[in-house]
């Protein structure tokens, strides 16, 4: 009898498209690696990079990732346990860079994001745009949220009135007051000889200020002696601002009919009748 066309099976032949056994092995371990490889993978594992885009989340936020607030304390209590994650304060967590095991963002980012109308403010400011000789251990967040002085990762961070109408802007992903709105602040808040000379020494390294928005910043406190304070400060420090005379002017029209004492209890304050204040020797040069 015969042999029906089909009835045996033919020899592999690779032009009619087939696959060798050999190859169909390796294609089933590689499925199998691969599928074991998902079923290690932690829900935390999962939400990793969506939670490195945010940098800080609230547990509202793991809500919506994971979609059940039920599975939201499992999941926050893993990442936790294996250093994906930390939490900063109350219902505020970071991402922990997995290689460097730091914070994935800075301290200015992290402030200003301890609630939705933080933003950062005086000396810190300054240092966050990098005007600053160098980084204190303490952060100060403007916000109407109160909250207590709390510290992480060796830093302070600290409450502050928020400035209505402030001027800010995003800098480096962090927000912070401008430049023209932060010498008005900190010369408006200074504490001690210690605060003024840091306000200086900061001033002094700015790039050239706007005398529109100072004055702006100015008005919006409509305080006659920060009018005193930032006319005579800054006319000392003139070499370095450079502003207008027409500022100067602005602000003596403005100024406190008082004589008020920058420093006060502080000895060797030099009286200056031009502006009607008692401020350090130094500042007459503007150095030390």
């Amino acid at each position: 009898m015969s042999e029906k066309a089909g009835s045996f099976h033919k020899p592999y032949n690779r032009e009619q498209g087939g696959i060798p056994e050999a190859e169909r092995g390796e294609q089933r371990a590689e499925s199998s690696r691969l599928s074991r490889k998902k079923q290690a993978q932690s829900p935390a594992d999962q939400h990793y990079e969506r939670m490195r885009e945010l940098g800080c989340f609230t547990l509202q936020d793991v809500t919506e990732m994971v979609g059940e607030r039920a599975a939201v304390a499992y999941l926050v209590n893993d990442y936790q346990r294996k250093g994906y994650i930390d939490r900063i304060h109350r219902n505020l967590y970071t991402v922990i860079d997995r290689d460097t095991g730091e914070p994935l963002l800075n301290r200015y980012q992290i402030g200003s994001r301890l609630f939705p109308d933080a933003y950062i403010a005086l000396r810190s400011a300054f240092e966050a745009q990098g005007y600053a000789p160098q980084a204190g251990n303490e952060v100060f967040v403007a916000t109407q949220t109160r909250f207590t002085d709390f510290r992480y990762n060796g830093v302070f961070y600290r409450r502050v009135h928020p400035k209505t109408g402030a001027d800010r802007s995003w800098v480096d992903k962090s927000l912070v007051t401008g430049i023209e709105q932060t010498v008005v602040d900190c010369l408006h808040s200074f504490e001690g000889s210690r605060g003024l000379e840091e306000a200086v020494e900061c001033i002094i390294g700015l790039p050239r200020l706007d005398m529109d928005k100072l004055l702006e910043c100015l008005e919006r406190y409509g305080n006659g002696y920060l009018y005193q304070k930032c006319g005579y400060v800054l006319e000392q420090l003139q070499s370095y601002v450079k502003l207008p005379k027409a500022f100067y002017r602005e602000c003596r029209e403005h100024c406190a009919s008082t004589v008020r004492y920058m420093l006060k209890g502080a000895d060797g304050l030099v009286y200056h009748k031009g502006w009607g204040v008692y401020a350090p020797a130094y500042l007459e040069s503007g150095e030390e």
